[in-house]
């Protein structure tokens, strides 16, 4: 095996390297049902020919949507009749990952143009599936992988996150480094689902990324997510986010030139006319040399960034071809979107470039500082470094632990143990109660943890779900296994522990199965959930509810599981609207009032217990935001948007609303018990504490530049927090 198959290894991603075009397969086999297999790729008649691909993303199969799907059945006859030596597709395969739009997407596509396909995965197929990457490897094969065809190296990136909407590379950018070296001299041509770069800011740790690939020869990258043609030169290289397929008869053509200036890949659009009768348009897109770095010779930036008082100062020493440097404060509150930024013009100085932001309205706390320089062509090159905001004051009772992975589900926490775990399968109990700076009291490796554990009544076992399937009980003190189930399907939701009649019962879905447990791991019962659930249960003592990804919030009975009734949450036109728009991945919760409150991203309903009824609602995109009961007659719920609001459980009716954060996903507010003062970590890391009374915002720290979807707790003074970095931090409050 060459040393190119040889990074190509083992990852959090898979395991896959394409040889001849060289399939060279490890721990996947061929008998993966619909996935190719070892048969991907048939070998090049002439491997010195110069390259011939296509490229396409954004298809969005989905059984529903008919003319839709005559059109990508029309594209990929287009691109058959190419007989292209491979094609790319950059993910956004399918509407939501299910198995029946992967069967229709497959359907789909002519027989002769399977074995060339290379997929990797968009946010819509992780996104709305707890089973998708299962899925998706089964269909397609492991989502990281690298390849070469005709002296040119080509790797499919995976920077998705299951249930999450962003992209994260993390734990993969050790393999991406390692596969480059492999590679050597060969330029290499990347494909993944999210635009890096300029306004796009997707990928959390993008600059982590560019930081890896700089001392290679990456010359391109094909992407897709924004829908729309979008050509950027930075770094060295080309980057081509693509048109989707999906809105209309669109793919890249992708072709070889050979000339005096080297071999250049020469990027067109086609599009196919309304009916196979009309003519076909071709247009010139994009270039992208192979042999030469666009902006060379802007060379390293050296960014540095210095904060005085109200202002940042930042220099960078960008090469002489620079004539144009700006620097803007990393947007840090943006999540998953694009933002042209606010840049400020740095000046040249000597042999460094100079200027001053305005940093009065940032958080004490870690920043990044955004670089940018520009030659005479436009080719770009950005930079990122790191600052601290001062004062940024670090008490002596923070600290920190890494864990690893990513810190993914909510904290649980049960006399003074706090449990995290993380995405590579190792839990910690923490005693953040201990004077002093704590230190796991006890570790526990698992399969991937994904959503928060949950501690028995007692707080003498957690119980802690896993993307392998199990539910497994450690010891709250010591950490060891007391059992471990299998459920059939990866456990990404958080487990519900209740007390009835005196014996606990462990509550937790697996996808579309809601599963009672009793405090040995015996399985009382299980009973359906349509679709999948990813939240969290509730229980009154007489029903269990739960939300579901047919867009309906249901009931079941507490002794036996039976069914009793569903509520439809939203009126969407289609099984896939309804999913993403109904409460599949709330937080249900019972209120003081007996109500039953399921959120999702459009409303907060609470209805009637024993009936389903519609008591009250309220607008606002309440589903990634967990509530928090204050007492009887207060109800704190948050938006994904940021905003807190106080509002009455009987009415709905709201007394206060403060915009506090500018995302939260997944996490929510906590009470500090001794004061009454709550606290809320933003998405982006930002810890702001609010006054119960008025709503009144008061912005701490800028803890980190990682982001969060884990609910923190308050142990006495201390403020426990997780991150998609793997560090659980501990603030003192």
């Amino acid at each position: 095996m060459s040393g190119a198959e040889t990074a190509a290894g083992m990852t959090r991603r898979g395991f896959l390297t394409v040889g001849a075009l060289g399939v060279s397969l490890g721990a996947v086999g061929a008998g993966w049902g619909p996935w190719p297999g070892a048969a991907v790729g048939a070998a090049r008649a002439d491997e010195t020919a110069p390259l011939r691909f296509a490229v396409f993303t954004d298809t969005h199969a989905n059984l529903e949507e008919t003319a839709r799907l005559e059109n990508l059945a029309r594209v990929f006859a287009a691109v058959e009749a190419e007989d292209p030596d491979f094609v790319l597709h950059c993910g956004d395969i399918t509407d939501a990952g299910r198995e029946s739009d992967f069967e229709t997407y497959r359907s789909l596509i002519p027989a002769a143009l399977w074995d060339r396909i290379r997929h990797v995965p968009g946010n819509h197929e992780i996104r709305w599936d707890i089973t998708a990457r299962e899925r998706y490897e089964r269909w397609f094969g492991p989502t990281s992988y690298s390849f070469d065809v005709g002296g040119v190296h080509f790797i499919a990136l995976d920077p998705t996150q299951a249930l999450q909407e962003p992209g994260l590379f993390s734990d993969d950018l050790a393999w991406i480094r390692d596969d480059l070296a492999a590679a050597g001299d060969a330029p290499t041509i990347m494909f993944l689902h999210f635009p890096l770069g300029d306004r796009n800011f997707y990928v959390n740790d993008a600059d982590e990324f560019l930081r890896t690939i700089d001392p290679f020869p990456v010359r391109g990258i094909f992407a897709g997510h924004i829908h729309r043609n979008e050509i950027t030169r930075f770094n060295g290289l080309t980057q081509v986010a693509a048109i989707s397929s999906r809105l209309g008869p669109f793919y890249l053509r992708v072709t070889e030139r050979r000339d005096a200036t080297g071999r250049v890949l020469v990027v067109e659009q086609v599009t196919l006319g309304a009916t196979d009768a009309d003519p076909v348009v071709v247009d010139p897109l994009a270039e992208v040399p192979l042999d030469v770095a666009p902006g060379e010779d802007l060379g390293e930036l050296d960014p540095k960034a210095n904060s005085v008082r109200d202002a940042l100062e930042v220099t960078a020493r960008p090469g002489a071809a620079a004539v144009r440097a700006e620097a803007q404060v990393y947007p840090q509150g943006l999540f998953g979107t694009a933002n042209a930024g606010a840049w400020t013009a740095l000046e040249p100085r000597g042999r460094s470039w100079h200027g001053t932001l305005d940093a009065a309205a940032l958080a004490a706390g870690t920043h990044r500082v955004q670089v940018r320089a520009f030659d005479e062509s436009g080719a770009a090159r950005y930079e990122t470094a790191t600052f601290e905001r001062h004062p940024a004051r670090s008490h002596a009772g923070d600290w920190e632990i890494s864990v690893g992975g990513q810190l993914q589900g909510a904290l649980a926490e049960a006399g003074g143990t706090v449990v995290a775990g993380s995405t590579s399968g190792r839990v910690v109990g923490v005693r953040a109660d201990e004077p002093g700076r704590p230190r796991p009291a006890w570790t526990a490796d698992l399969g991937p943890v994904h959503r928060g554990a949950a501690f028995s009544t007692d707080g003498r076992t957690v119980y802690v779900p896993s993307a392998d399937h199990t539910l497994t009980a450690l010891d709250a003190r010591d950490g060891h296994v007391r059992w471990s189930v299998d459920l059939g399907r990866p456990v990404m939701s958080t487990p519900a522990v209740f007390d009835l009649g005196g014996a606990d019962r462990i509550v937790v879905t697996a996808g579309n199965r809601l599963h009672n447990l009793d405090a040995t791991g015996a399985i009382l019962w299980r009973s359906e959930v349509p679709i999948q659930s990813a939240g969290r249960p509730a229980c009154d003592g007489q029903r269990i509810y739960a939300g579901g990804g047919d867009g309906r919030g249901h009931a079941y009975d507490v002794a036996t599981g039976a069914h009793l009734w569903s509520i439809l949450t939203n009126t969407r036109v289609d099984t896939y609207r309804q999913l993403i728009y109904g409460p599949w991945d709330d937080w249900t919760q019972v209120l003081p009032t007996g109500a039953v409150l399921f959120s999702t991203v459009t409303d907060a309903i609470a209805v009637a217990p024993a009936t389903g009824a519609e008591l009250w609602r309220l607008a606002g995109g309440y589903l990634l935001a967990p509530g928090l009961v204050l007492d009887e007659s207060n109800l704190l719920l948050a938006t994904e948007w940021g905003l807190v609001e106080l509002v009455d459980p009987a009415t709905g009716a709201k007394r206060w609303s403060s915009q506090a954060v500018p995302r939260l996903v997944n996490t929510g507010p906590v009470r500090d018990e001794r004061t009454g003062a709550l606290w809320l970590v933003g998405t982006g890391g930002l810890v702001v504490r609010l006054d119960a009374a008025s709503g009144a915002v008061t912005v701490v720290r800028q803890l980190f530049t990682a982001n969060t979807f884990s609910r923190p707790v308050i142990v006495g003074d201390t403020l426990v927090v997780a991150a998609q970095d793997g560090v659980l931090r501990g603030i003192r409050i």
